[in-house]
């Protein structure tokens, strides 16, 4: 998390791979990372997700160029005023507001009736429903919505799935890309071949 060239390695494998930008959180060395990316990849695109402390760290994510800035779920799963006020300061600083979901179907419910400017939504989804709440709620929602723009999350459920069962399975809902944990550039290369494969289809 500290080490931006181990990051940076990371990045650069997955790009190879066919992968065009990351969902960051703005902590540690990753904003570092992003910029020596986007310094040697114009089409590399950043979305990410404010910081879930004090300071959520829009600013970070703005100087990075983030084309959506997602409230991180810690805060936007309150679905309080914080939430309201988070999103139209996205909006504001004229980035596109996304929520991100760590209790996904009420959530999104509460976005869908009290935040209709919000079209971007990161969410958790993978075969075996892991974080997903009810997923079968969750898989009409997303499914039903094809107006919003969902990214999954947690695809590959923890390590538990292999990317080609995580990845067939996302590719029969109405998810727009994904956001994969990588660890090692193994794990980057693999995973993103499979995703794209799925995702093309």
């Amino acid at each position: 998390m500290n080490d931006a060239n181990a990051m940076l390695e990371i990045m650069e494998a997955c790009y190879k791979a066919g992968g065009r930008g990351i969902e960051a959180v703005p902590g540690g060395a990753v904003i570092d990372a992003i910029k020596i990316m986007k310094e040697t990849h114009s089409d590399y695109v950043i979305t990410g997700s404010t910081f879930p402390g004090p300071d959520p760290k829009i600013d970070d994510l703005i100087d990075v160029e983030a084309k959506i800035i997602f409230i991180h779920g810690m805060v936007s799963d309150k679905m309080d005023d914080k939430l309201n006020k988070l999103v139209d300061e996205v909006a504001s600083r004229g980035v596109i507001p996304g929520i991100a979901l760590h209790n996904p179907v009420p959530t999104l419910k509460y976005a869908l009736e009290n935040l209709p400017q919000v079209k971007a939504f990161l969410t958790p989804l993978n075969a075996n429903g892991l974080y997903m709440g009810d997923n079968e709620a969750l898989e009409k929602i997303v499914d039903d919505n094809k107006d919003l723009y969902f990214i999954g999350m947690k695809t590959l459920a923890a390590g538990k799935l292999e990317p080609k069962e995580a990845y067939e399975y996302i590719s029969k809902h109405n998810i727009c890309a994904v956001a994969i944990g990588m660890v090692t550039v193994e794990e980057a290369e693999a995973s993103t071949k499979v995703a794209l494969g799925a995702l093309k289809k």
